[in-house]
Order: C-alpha cells, then structure tokens, then sequence
C-alpha cells in the first residue's frame, strides 16, 4: 500500500502514538491554537498534518476544507462535530481515541463544549488551500467567506 492510498487515519495513527505532541502546544492558552506539523520532505506536497488545542468553549464555525479530503483524531479532552448533511446536521460525540475521517467538500463545525482542553490531530490530502466559512442562517448555510493557506492560518 502506497501513501497515495493509505487511508488518512492510518497516518494519523503513526503519528498519535508520540505522546509528546501535545507538549507542543500551551494548554492554558484562552484561545484556539494550532501549529502545523513538519513531514518527511518526500510527503509535504502530498499531505499535512496539524495539531489543535480547544479550550473549553472553543469551536471552529461552519466550514470545509476545499478539495482537501481529511481526518482527525482526538488525543485529549474530548470534541463534538457537528456535520452539515444538506437539510441538517448530525452531532457527533468524539472522546479520546476517537476518529473521524471525511471526502472533500465536507462541512462541519467541531467543537469543545467540555470543561477541559482538547487536543486533536488532523490530516489532509491534497495540502490545504482553502477553506470555506459558512453561516446558518434560518436552517440554511450560506456562504460568509474563503480563507486561504499562507493568509488566516
């Protein structure tokens, strides 16, 4: 099995498994953080990995992830998704050692709605480029912006 075919949890998994990522980042931090993990050189035009604290509270908004298909793991805390299935959304419940994994133009919402920090890892193949922000407006999502790499994050 080649990367190009390897699931993105299966990547996620390998990476998981070092325990000193959450180091990385400052769990008393109020707000969001995320810092984008370093791959091999061979894999940086194929994939990337990112590591994210939530504080209680925290979420992301209604967004996608462009042609970017990905997946995300939670090492601590827990989160909570909320995915946008085109009349609604589901709530999904993710406490550590949970995964989810999603095809492009995906749009969801993730959530900290617990009293303790989280941290996830997150994956995605191709590299992010951009991501659409969305608004719910009276049971519909409407597009409220684009934020692209090398710009907002």
């Amino acid at each position: 099995m080649t990367l190009t075919t390897t699931p993105l949890w299966e990547v996620l998994q390998q990476h998981s498994r070092d325990r000193s990522l959450t180091r990385l980042l400052d769990p008393a931090h109020p707000e969001r953080q995320w810092r984008r993990l370093e791959v091999r050189p061979e894999l940086r035009d194929i994939l990337e990995l990112w590591l994210i604290s939530w504080p209680a509270g925290a979420g992301t908004g209604w967004h996608d992830h462009g042609a970017a298909s990905g997946a995300f793991t939670v090492l601590q805390g827990a989160l909570t998704e909320y995915a946008w299935n085109g009349a609604g959304h589901s709530r999904i419940l993710l406490p550590a050692g949970a995964r989810r994994d999603f095809v492009s133009q995906h749009i969801h919402d993730v959530v900290n709605e617990g009293w303790e920090t989280a941290v996830s890892l997150h994956a995605y193949r191709p590299r992010l480029q951009a991501m659409t922000k969305y608004e719910l407006v009276r049971g519909h999502l409407e597009v409220s912006g684009v934020e692209r790499a090398g710009g907002e994050w």
